[in-house]
């Protein structure tokens, strides 16, 4: 295999332009995307706890199956912005975040 990737042990890098994370029983979803903007945006955690709201990951924690809800988990990804950054959620537990400038998806 010829593409890069990044090494298993590793729970929070850089890779082409996106800051990388794991959410899940160790780092909480809110905690994983607040401590990644903050990181990646230079801004403090708390003010960019200020503008996420944390019902928002509760309900993606759910909607990935993170509790042990009577429904099976839902498999994906969800994408949305914060603080000029994109941020995309995987049901898998990662979590990448880039700035909105220089995301693959820079149109609004």
């Amino acid at each position: 295999m010829t593409g890069k990737s990044r090494p298993p042990e590793k729970s929070t890098a850089t890779w082409h332009g996106r800051y990388l994370a794991r959410w899940g029983d160790e780092t909480p979803l809110y905690e994983a995307v607040t401590d990644a903007v903050s990181t990646v945006t230079g801004d403090a955690r708390s003010a960019v706890a200020s503008k996420y709201d944390r019902a928002h990951a509760v309900a993606l924690s759910h909607l990935f199956g993170e509790t042990a809800e009577a429904s099976p988990p839902s498999t994906g990804e969800v994408e949305f912005a914060l603080s000029e950054c994109i941020v995309s959620v995987h049901s898998n537990g990662h979590l990448s975040v880039s700035l909105a400038n220089q995301g693959p998806n820079t149109s609004t």
